[in-house]
């Protein structure tokens, strides 16, 4: 009896179904926007301290918008029953990732449609989808690696053009507001702003190009072919840039890589890169079309660029949390790089065997898929919680005397990691190894500022005279001021380059006139610039956009000043600055 009614819906009946869920999701999308807007009035700037209601508001948004997502995209392919089973489960999944990130989350107000440390739900349930799609489709739980391909490759390509789309419609929306303004009339813009009006109107129109693009299947396909040649023939480009990378390593080394503190970000956008191009040359293999003999070897070295990438990446990381432990972005970096691990491991597997153009591709893909979803559902709910292993590692490292009560980071526990910090915190008030841990810990409870408890920690160290060369003037010694003061060693905008390690140059020169010289430390191509303030050093500026040939001038020491062309004019309080002409 079921099995008459579990077909899947025809185009005008897929049709009506996203402009419902358009119109009723956009309505309910309003509703409890405006709850949120009226709550906000009443907070006075305050958004640290929500009350459950608004928070599971916050919550309920970001879960209502998402499954709307879920049931365009399902609409016109999965059968009716697989199709509502299928959009209840991701309902209630995405309540308990927003239940376990508002655990996690400092800012209560939050919603984790838009915060960084929770993207991860946007290619789960993306991945999620296809996986759960294709398989309605083929009926069977593995579908074939053509229908994945297919489904995938079509689902991204309509979720680009329908956000065109709708961008394009309240672009002209907007343009027709303006031309009525010009003529008096102001009540078109007005009623755009009404949330009960913006939130529907964008429902149905994200819908109406949904489906659009689902029913035009030839012109759909055409993009789509257009998209992936275009991509394919930039993996060559992306391959020589990895050798010349790799190349260049042997002579620089790994140190200044790391010295950018961003390399392990870089290297996953690399592998990232890396992978949408090798499937774009992959596609479906060489046996439905020719492929060119660049792309066959250009996509086997960039199999194997991606398991060097993915190593380098894990190294780069390896030190940071050696050094501070685990935050919520370390372990979300660490996600990352277990992820680039696997398809190294596996495109690389795939690259060397012999037979068939990297055939491995196919269940290497598949595998990895269902692995991802399994990963990134582990992290965004308690079970493998960013925030709750964070807590967990900091606090282990202060149980160890890995870090010193002073030193540790009290506002991770108090303003970084919501409730599983607080909660740490309180028990640390009460069983804290040391009265000094107990003090401390009743001191960040009582802080309301993230920016108003340090905890001791900005006492953490001070510069060593070693780890600094003065080019400019000649003879002179490096302040005593300077080297006496003790600077936060993990912070950078509190701290001092060199400070833990290499070697930084440095110069004496008097920036304003008044007979008191600034430091200037230059550590590869960014210029730190410091005054003396109140008997305390303390950061003016710092300018990151030097070129070889000043940095060169800086180490050689030839440093001088330029006073501007023009000089300011102060007309009472108010300075208006004549240098900065347009």
């Amino acid at each position: 009896m079921l099995a008459k009614y579990n077909t899947p819906l025809s185009d005008r009946q897929a049709l009506y179904l996203r402009l419902a869920v358009g119109l009723v999701f956009g309505l309910l999308l309003a509703f409890l926007s405006e709850q949120i807007d009226a709550f906000r009035k009443t907070q006075d700037g305050n958004y640290n301290v929500w009350p459950p209601e608004m928070v599971w508001n916050r919550i309920l948004f970001a879960s209502v918008a998402l499954t709307a997502f879920v049931v365009w995209a399902g609409a016109g392919a999965m059968r009716r029953l697989s199709l509502a089973a299928w959009t209840i489960t991701a309902f209630l999944l995405l309540l308990l990732i927003g239940w376990s990130q508002s655990e996690g989350e400092a800012f209560r107000g939050y919603s984790f449609m838009f915060h960084a440390d929770t993207f991860l739900v946007y290619p789960l349930l993306f991945i999620a989808h296809e996986l759960i799609s294709s398989a309605d489709q083929a009926r069977k739980p593995i579908a074939p690696y053509e229908v994945y391909f297919d489904q995938a490759w079509k689902r991204g390509v309509q979720l680009a053009l329908s956000l065109l789309f709708t961008g394009l419609f309240w672009g002209i929306l907007w343009l027709g507001a303006a031309l009525l303004k010009f003529i008096g009339f102001e009540w078109f813009g007005d009623l755009l702003e009404e949330t009960y009006v913006a939130y529907p109107l964008s429902g149905l129109a994200f819908a109406a190009s949904v489906h659009l693009s689902d029913v035009q299947t030839k012109l759909l396909a055409n993009v789509r072919a257009l998209i992936l040649g275009v991509l394919s023939w930039l993996l060559p480009v992306i391959v020589v840039v990895g050798l010349i990378f790799v190349v260049s390593l042997f002579f620089s080394g790994l140190q200044p890589l790391w010295a950018t503190r961003a390399a392990t970000g870089t290297l996953l956008g690399a592998c990232l890169a890396m992978v949408l191009l090798i499937n774009a040359a992959y596609q479906q293999g060489d046996e439905e079309r020719p492929v060119n003999i660049v792309l066959k070897l250009t996509a086997r070295a960039a199999a194997l660029l991606l398991l060097v990438f993915a190593i380098l990446a894990a190294v780069g990381l390896s030190l940071r949390v050696g050094q501070y432990g685990l935050t919520p972005s370390r372990i979300i970096a660490f996600i990352g790089v277990i992820v680039a691990l696997l398809y190294g491991v596996a495109y690389a597997i795939a690259a060397v065997m012999p037979g068939r153009w990297l055939r491995l591709l196919e269940p290497f893909n598949i595998g990895l898929a269902i692995t991802k979803v399994a990963i990134f559902i582990a992290v965004l709910t308690p079970i493998a919680s960013p925030a709750r292993l964070s807590v967990d590692s900091q606090i282990a490292r202060l149980n160890a005397g890995e870090v010193t009560p002073e030193a540790f980071d009290w506002q991770l526990l108090r303003f970084k990691t919501a409730g599983y910090g607080e909660r740490a915190i309180d028990k640390l008030i009460t069983d804290g190894k040391t009265q000094t841990i107990r003090d401390l810990a009743t001191k960040a409870k009582a802080s309301q500022n993230l920016y108003d408890f340090d905890g001791g920690k900005l006492a953490a160290k001070t510069p060593e005279a070693k780890n600094y060369r003065l080019v400019y003037p000649a003879g002179a010694t490096l302040p005593q001021s300077f080297l006496s003061q003790a600077f936060n060693a993990e912070n950078e905008y509190a701290s001092a380059p060199c400070l833990n390690t290499g070697v930084c140059d440095a110069a004496l020169i008097d920036l304003n006139g008044d007979n008191q010289p600034e430091l200037l430390i230059r550590k590869d191509k960014a210029l730190h610039i410091y005054r003396l303030k109140d008997e305390k050093w303390e950061i003016l500026k710092v300018s990151y956009d030097l070129n070889e040939a000043s940095v060169k001038a800086f180490t050689e020491g030839r440093i001088q000043l330029a006073r501007p062309e023009w000089s300011d004019i102060k007309l009472g309080d108010k300075q208006l600055k004549i240098n900065e002409r347009y």
